[in-house]
């Protein structure tokens, strides 16, 4: 039997900001929450939108357990961020948009490819821009290339697959289960 694959959480469009700091308090690299863009998302379905958990799961491409997942952990980051004073940084996330997203790194605007050409910004004209798709993209790339799924006895390894657990994998050799190994 194969394994199933993790599904590309839908996701309208990225977040007009990169994130939130405490009023008063610097910036802190150490003490920063990162939000993913599916929870962003699924606090913005909730609690904005005002819609059901089915109906947003449904807009995502989740199930309903999978979405009330996301969403508690949404809220569990956002709840350690405002009670430890911590900045939050929205990025990253198995997320699939349906448009090609971008963000001048200049002015702040928002942007599909749609509203221009040659990714410059439609607002302050910089071609200082950041791809969004294409840093989620880098982001699940590199989250998956720091581990491999190794054999306990030794015979064999593989690069770790995005959303698949190493013990869905046997070794071809003694067939026990592969476990996960951080580079």
């Amino acid at each position: 039997m194969s394994p199933r694959h993790k599904r590309h959480r839908r996701v309208d469009a990225p977040p007009a900001m990169k994130g939130f700091k405490p009023f008063g308090l610097p910036f802190n690299q150490s003490g920063v929450v990162t939000l993913h863009f599916e929870e962003y998302e699924a606090l913005r379905l909730a609690d904005y939108k005002k819609l059901s958990q089915e109906e947003a799961a449904g807009i995502m491409n989740v199930s309903r357990p999978t979405f009330t997942r996301i969403y508690d952990s949404c809220l569990k980051k956002i709840a350690l961020a405002f009670t430890e004073s911590r900045s939050i940084v929205i990025e990253g996330g198995d997320v699939q948009f349906e448009k090609e997203w971008f963000r001048c790194d200049e002015c702040n605007h928002l942007f599909t490819s749609v509203e221009t050409d040659n990714h410059i910004c439609p607002e302050c004209k910089s071609n200082n821009v950041e791809h969004i798709n294409e840093t989620i993209r880098n982001w699940r790339n590199k989250k998956y290339s720091s581990h491999s799924c190794v054999c306990p006895g030794g015979h064999f390894t593989q690069p770790r697959q995005g959303g698949i657990p190493c013990q869905a994998f046997t070794c071809p050799e003694c067939g026990q289960h592969l476990v996960r190994q951080d580079k």
